[in-house]
């Protein structure tokens, strides 16, 4: 039975709520909360409600109201809009593009670590991994990386408004009614890159592309190109800081991948599956349904336990355990199914050459993180992932 004082839209209870998940997926594996909501704990019923997206639909995200078409992000969509826009994005993020991003990753890694000066104490949050995902997936989709700043902060009071539930604020409805500046800059950069007919970036096939033989509409572009920001500004950022810490509070782990730095993807991987950015998501059940025996209502909202199915004892061997040995990834850290994260490429990217930059800079013993640290997650409900890394560096770092 769940906790009548488990709050699951309060950070500080979501982001420490392991042994309640085991004990879940021990005795109720489908869970009834307050307020109509559901939340699956284990692997094999998330794959139940992720591969069936018309029982279990996206519909509105997050958002508690209904959308107009065109102002909906992928995350919003159903089908039969959904895999026709999934299809644009998708081929605008050219894999041999995102492969290609590789040593602009690794290269800006390194400056930004190598500008450290030996003895500073710094945030490794607010000066590194903040600023390097976010460089690397401005770069790849097309944007002036000397706007990175000002997008960076019109997103974040984005996704700090009562917009990614209402779809408004106090100044007006959508995201042009809400944040007319940000809106704007979308639509210009947009209008820029519609007739550079020799540019593969990112923006400049979006602005190119059709949709039932027509051009799309400035809205859905806006909207698509406004959830490539929004979607990865801070995942990408709780992902590397959740590798940072794991790596500075365990000095035989790198001291291991500095050794073998071909383990590095697996660390990734299990550092995904151990610390999901985003602990669950959300669907609407659209008509009755059962899953693992127990009746889901149309209208209930279904939960799918990321942070849950991760650790399921089912799947994984010694679930709670860092390990480098488990081979292909079995977790739902990107979701699954038809809305399986767009930008996951990007992001498994980012960290892998985020942590080799890190261990061709360190060694260990040359970070620490600062006497009087203590881990506090980051202040939203779904995430995970440490809201500050206050670090020492001992030494100069190396250059290799």
């Amino acid at each position: 039975m769940p906790d009548p004082a488990f709050d699951l839209h309060d950070h500080r209870q979501t982001q420490n709520m392991w042994p309640l998940l085991a004990e879940w997926r021990r005795t109720s594996p489908v869970v009834r909360l307050d307020g109509g909501q559901v939340y699956v704990a284990r692997m094999a019923d998330c794959w139940t409600v992720l591969r069936d997206p018309f029982t279990f639909a996206n519909g509105n995200g997050f958002k508690a109201v209904e959308m107009p078409d065109d102002e909906r992000m992928l995350g919003e969509m159903d089908p039969p809009r959904h895999p026709a826009l999934r299809r644009i994005l998708r081929g605008s993020f050219d894999k041999h593009a995102v492969e290609a991003a590789r040593p602009f990753a690794r290269g800006e890694a390194k400056r930004l670590l190598l500008d450290w000066v030996p003895g500073e104490p710094r945030d490794l949050i607010a000066t590194f991994t903040d600023r390097i995902s976010n460089l690397v997936s401005f770069h790849l989709v097309g944007f002036p990386l000397e706007d990175t700043d000002r997008i960076v902060a019109w997103a974040r009071e984005l996704l700090h408004s009562e917009w990614t539930s209402m779809n408004r604020t106090d100044r007006g409805d959508g995201l042009a009614g809400a944040f007319p500046e940000f809106a704007a800059y979308l639509d210009d950069l947009v209008e820029s890159h519609r007739d550079r007919t020799h540019d593969a970036s990112f923006i400049t096939r979006l602005a190119r592309s059709h949709h039932l033989g027509e051009p799309l509409s400035p809205t859905v572009l806006r909207s698509l190109t406004a959830h490539i920001v929004l979607g990865g500004i801070s995942t990408t950022t709780n992902l590397l800081g959740s590798i940072l810490y794991r790596l500075l509070r365990d000095a035989e782990l790198h001291e291991r991948l500095h050794r073998q730095p071909t383990l590095v993807p697996a660390a990734v991987e299990e550092s995904l599956r151990l610390d999901p950015p985003v602990l669950f998501v959300m669907r609407v059940c659209r008509k009755p349904a059962e899953i693992a025996g127990v009746s889901i209502d149309e209208g209930d909202s279904v939960l799918v336990g990321i942070a849950s199915a991760n650790r399921d004892e089912a799947v994984f061997d010694d679930p709670d355990a860092y390990r480098l040995d488990r081979g292909l990834p079995r977790h739902i850290s990107f979701s699954g199914g038809a809305h399986h994260c767009i930008g996951a490429a990007i992001a498994r990217l980012v960290a892998q050459e985020v942590t080799m930059a890190f261990l061709e800079c360190f060694a260990p013993g040359d970070v620490s993180l600062s006497p009087d640290f203590e881990f506090e997650g980051v202040p939203v409900f779904l995430e995970y992932g440490p809201a500050r890394l206050e670090a020492v560096r001992a030494t100069a770092a190396r250059v290799s």
